[in-house]
């Protein structure tokens, strides 16, 4: 471990004086707010307090089960609507619905190995094919 001179350790020290100060009139900006004053922010702050309050696979599969159904739904739309035009907006409904299938499994689900740099260009083809479909449609 490194020995720090003296110039150093009195910077440290002021340093460490004016967070005190700073979190002091905090405090005293706002009688509410816990004692230990770094832990709380921690505990709280960014996504280590999101992580806390929503479980491990919420996000992962949760949101992986709201994309299924929609493409469900947009599937049940395309039979019910019988439109079989390739210039259809529906089809551009499940190309959208997909889209968003691929990145997910690509950017959430699969994290390393082939399978991830496969599923990531499957899903930027994919997008690339979305896009050329919809320059496509509305030229």
């Amino acid at each position: 471990m490194k020995q720090l001179t003296d110039t150093e350790k009195q910077q440290l020290d002021a340093k460490i004086k004016e967070e005190e100060k700073r979190q002091q009139t905090l405090r005293e900006a706002n009688p509410d707010l816990p004692k230990n004053f770094k832990t709380a922010l921690t505990e709280t702050s960014g996504m280590s307090g999101m992580r806390r309050l929503v479980p491990k696979g919420l996000w992962k599969y949760g949101f992986l089960i709201i994309i299924l159904c929609l493409l469900a739904f947009n599937i049940f739309i395309f039979f019910i609507a019988q439109d079989f035009d390739p210039k259809s907006v529906i089809y551009l409904n499940i190309m959208i619905a997909l889209m968003l299938l691929f990145n997910h499994i690509a950017y959430n689900i699969t994290k390393k190995g082939w399978i991830s740099r496969v599923m990531k260009t499957v899903a930027w083809v994919w997008i690339v094919f979305v896009l050329g479909y919809m320059f496509w449609i509305f030229r």
